[in-house]
């Protein structure tokens, strides 16, 4: 088999030439994912490579299938002795086989989002931090933001520079010492802790450094500073590193990815090989067009010009709606539309919004009208009560030093262990400094509480931890959740809701049996890694025929051949935090947003916004997006029909005392009919500055006071008509 004759040339490049570093840039459509398994085939078919010596890193379980799955057509069972999963499946398995080096118990548990925000308030409470004072999510934040930046407790606490950080390394430390107490890690910790494994323990970073002669990083633009320390530490020896990625397509700098990891990739390897990949499989050419148009006004980038043999396509259209509601309405009639005249399926549509609050208009659009439809993002199967607490039962089963879930089923159902019981047994466990499961087995033989509050429950647990090698999980879960009482409970309460729970918990004993299926011996430690490490686009499926709802980070990696971006207003998207931010690396970013929703669409892209719209109660005139105006006339349709807002009308928002007796002006920027050429967004020239980029402007024609971003010499305002600039 010539595996490169499946390839275009810039592919070929990239799969051909394995050793050194290797940047792939890879523009939206381009092929990445086939870029990336036909490179790890031509490693192992053409240059003998075994499976053994390959590391290949993704940011999605979700990706990681989608290779495998290519990856076996074409090489067959070899494949699976691939390394091949997350950032955070990858430390998992390190952590797994190599943590009892830096004392980390080979059974540990990984919390997730409810588990960490449940284990910073128990911290806080003890520490005496009112929640009225500090909010926990966001001393949960900063304490997630410490560990993608790689900071331990200590190297935090060095850092601290006011009240509310000190607050916040207090917490880190004590929620540090209870996530080893309960021999527990959350999601931060499995990147960090392999990289606190490789700096304690030298002999186990040579090791997976001698194994892993090629490594493989996945959108490496989304990458944070923990991980592209592991993955620099892992490649020091070799040095074949191929990373792929897209800097115009890097939008999660707001959960600790650094754009700078790809932007500097040849500083850091300046022997590096750069293949860009611009051809473009997936969008007809005036979407493709319209998306780079709007892209290229970014300063930060490598730079590169995707392009498509597809048709020219339709013009992408815009339309401003009176309210949300004409939006939606603007919207319904377009789907319907599209569906009769071009024989779509509903699951051909994809709705994208840039915060989860807009989607509850269409949502209710969708009920009335009977359109069938699926919110991405909504309540997650893994995330309901009854599940939570099912799996909440496995973990303690599997680890019986996991305090905080057994604080959550230790009295469901009741069993007479209430509050002041958990709070003298919590105490007396820390006085032994013993988990609190041996506390109350401890105190229970003590005679510190009367034996018949716990004895059963504890029985149950030990019973079924001695089970968890003998039974499949399957089985065991089921007979756990019966025998626990569990069940029953939600049998007694005989209403719709309790049946629909039950029906989740089947569920979930069938999710396991899938899980089992193809896997020699399924552990249930394997079950809880994988419910700990999913996520809602892996879970998405397109197979049933409704419209897709989602906002635009969730769309990434996803494609549709028709795309509605719905609430193109200013402040909304780009949002006001962007706008109002002194960095502008915040309002490139939102660019970069709406040129990865641009991309998703495959023949039809529409683009709306509302020029009044309800946010938190209140009705506001909305000016447009700035990125309408960034988009090349020359493929750009704007429509008005009768119930929108007239081409005519200037869009500029109405003063706050005519919109109901408010007193102050509201400023929304809009130059859509200013005919002077500085728009915001644009990239100039400065005879001294430079290049810059307009970020604000207040006023119009010459008299406009401009504020401009220079990356050498910081924030100005100028006034338009003394300055001299050339668009750059």
């Amino acid at each position: 088999m010539d595996i490169l004759k499946h390839l275009n040339p810039q592919q070929a490049d990239a799969v051909g030439k394995t050793d050194g570093p290797i940047l792939i840039l890879a523009g939206a459509g381009s092929g990445k994912t086939k870029v990336l398994t036909y490179r790890m085939a031509y490693l192992l078919k053409e240059k003998g490579i075994s499976p053994f010596n390959i590391l290949a890193v993704t940011f999605t379980n979700k990706a990681a299938g989608e290779m495998k799955e290519r990856l076996e057509k074409i090489l067959g069972p070899k494949a699976k002795d691939l390394w091949l999963g997350t950032f955070h499946s990858t430390g998992l398995r390190i952590l797994r086989k190599d943590g009892q080096y830096i004392g980390i118990d080979p059974n540990f548990i990984v919390y997730d989002d409810d588990d960490q925000l449940a284990l910073v308030k128990l911290c806080m409470s003890e520490l005496n931090i009112s929640d009225k004072s500090f909010s926990p999510r966001a001393i949960l934040s900063h304490i997630n933001q410490a560990k993608n930046e790689a900071l331990s407790v200590n190297d935090y606490a060095a850092s601290v520079d006011d009240f509310f950080r000190q607050r916040v390394a207090a917490v880190y430390k004590l929620y540090q010492g209870k996530l080893k107490q309960n021999k527990t890690l959350d999601f931060g910790d499995l990147i960090c802790e392999p990289i606190r494994l490789f700096q304690q323990a030298q002999p186990v970073l040579e090791k997976y450094q001698k194994r892993f002669r090629y490594i493989l990083v996945d959108e490496y633009q989304d990458t944070n500073r923990a991980q592209y320390i592991l993955i620099s530490m892992l490649s020091a020896v070799h040095k074949n590193l191929c990373v792929v990625g897209d800097e115009d397509q890097s939008i999660y700098g707001w959960r600790g990815a650094d754009i700078r990891n790809i932007l500097e990739f040849e500083k850091d390897y300046p022997d590096v090989e750069i293949i860009r990949l611009e051809q473009n499989y997936r969008s007809t050419k005036n979407i493709l067009a319209a998306a780079n148009s709007v892209v290229e006004r970014n300063i930060k980038r490598i730079g590169k010009t995707l392009w498509t043999e597809n048709p020219d396509g339709a013009l992408v259209t815009y339309q401003m709606a009176r309210d949300e509601h004409y939006e939606a309405s603007l919207l319904f009639e377009k789907v319907e539309d599209l569906r009769r005249k071009n024989s779509l399926s509903y699951k051909d549509f994809a709705i994208f919004y840039r915060t989860n609050a807009q989607s509850r208009i269409f949502e209710e659009h969708f009920i009335r009208s009977g359109m069938p439809y699926h919110i991405v993002g909504g309540l997650k199967f893994y995330e309901r009560k009854e599940i939570k607490d099912a799996v909440a039962y496995l973990k303690v089963v599997a680890n019986p030093s996991d305090s905080l879930s057994l604080m959550r089923i230790i009295n469901t159902p009741p069993r007479g262990i209430g509050k002041a019981t958990i709070d003298k047994v919590s105490s007396f466990g820390a006085g032994q400094d013993i988990a609190l499961f041996d506390a109350f087995k401890l105190a229970m033989g003590k005679g510190l509480i009367p034996r018949n509050k716990d004895q059963g429950f504890i029985a149950v647990i030990e019973k079924f931890n001695g089970l968890s090698d003998k039974l499949s999980i399957h089985e065991l879960a089921k007979m756990l959740l019966e025998e626990s009482g569990y069940i029953k409970m939600w049998e007694d309460e005989k209403t719709e809701e309790a049946e629909a729970r039950i029906e989740n918990l089947h569920e979930l004993i069938s999710a396991m049996r899938d899980f089992e299926k193809g896997r020699e011996k399924a552990t249930l430690a394997d079950f809880l890694d994988h419910v700990a490490l999913i996520s809602d686009i892996d879970t998405f499926e397109d197979e049933h025929n409704r419209v897709t709802l989602m906002t635009l980070h969730s769309a990434k990696g996803l494609e549709f051949p028709v795309v509605f971006m719905v609430g193109m207003e200013e402040g909304l998207f780009p949002h006001s935090r962007s706008i109002n931010a002194d960095d502008e690396n915040e309002l490139e970013e939102e660019r970069r947003l709406c040129y990865v929703g641009m991309t998703r669409a495959m023949r039809k892209l529409f683009l709306f916004g509302a020029r009044e719209r309800t946010i938190y109660g209140e009705s506001r005139f909305q000016g447009q997006s700035r990125f309408i105006d960034e988009i090349d006339p020359n493929y750009l349709e704007i429509i008005s029909p009768n119930h929108s807002t007239p081409l005519g009308t200037d869009f500029k928002s109405v003063p706050k005392w005519e919109q109901g007796g408010l007193n102050e002006p509201r400023i929304v920027y809009d130059d859509f009919h200013d005919n002077n050429p500085w728009k915001i967004g644009i990239k100039i020239k400065h005879p001294s500055f430079g290049i810059g980029i307009i970020k604000a402007k207040e006023g119009a024609g010459e008299d406009a006071k401009l504020t401009i971003i220079f990356p050498g010499s910081g924030q100005k305002k100028l006034i338009a008509k003394y300055i001299s600039l050339v668009e750059a």
